[in-house]
């Protein structure tokens, strides 16, 4: 596999991480807020992620959940600019440096800030499942 087709790969791998993520915050939201899990879900069902992160930590607040790291909060907020780079930004890069060297080194440049967020997005998607998987388990006889 070449440069550009692992780059595909792990840019593709960190916006499924940013999916679940935001995926499990509607799943856990809608599970330990009072009430039927699906009215709870459809009120964050077409949400971006700062209503779904306003409307979490609130109810993180309200019901004393603390399951989530302050640094886990900010890295949360900092993945809607994240996500965006990433759909929106990353290959124009380099795409369009006439210069070969120049497009490579930018190239390089764009690969290591890809390699960091979706480390540091996957650690924090993994944790997020586990905590979903626990918070389903725990709450789902209780309602």
């Amino acid at each position: 596999m070449d440069e550009m087709e692992l780059f595909k790969v792990v840019h593709s791998e960190l916006l499924m991480s940013m999916q679940y993520l935001e995926q499990d915050l509607k799943i856990i939201y809608a599970t330990i807020k009072d009430g039927k899990f699906n009215d709870n879900y459809e009120i964050l069902a077409d949400a971006p992620l700062g209503k779904i992160l306003v409307e979490f930590r609130k109810l993180d607040k309200e019901k004393g959940f603390a399951k989530i790291k302050s640094k886990d909060y900010e890295l949360l907020e900092d993945i809607r600019e994240i996500r965006n780079y990433w759909a929106h930004q990353c290959y124009l890069d380099f795409h369009y440096i006439e210069n070969n060297q120049e497009k490579y080194e930018a190239f390089q440049e764009v690969k290591k800030r890809l390699h960091y967020d979706e480390q540091r997005v996957y650690d924090l998607q993994q944790r997020m499942e586990k905590l979903r998987i626990s918070v389903v388990k725990k709450y789902r006889n209780k309602k």
